[in-house]
């Protein structure tokens, strides 16, 4: 059984493009991460007094 070398190198390019679009995703989900806990340091919810 022949590998083709055009198919294996279409895998290779298709995996690379996948795994940088699953990094880039995963440092702008960070990011946002970040903000959104800094908001919440800034701004810490306000309790009830009866929860205590």
């Amino acid at each position: 059984m022949e590998v083709n070398s055009t198919v294996i190198a279409v895998l290779v390019i298709a995996i690379l493009v996948f795994v940088y679009f699953v990094i880039k995703r995963n440092k702008k989900d960070q990011k946002n991460l970040e903000e959104e806990l800094n908001q919440k340091e800034i701004k810490p919810d306000k309790h009830d007094e009866e929860h205590i």
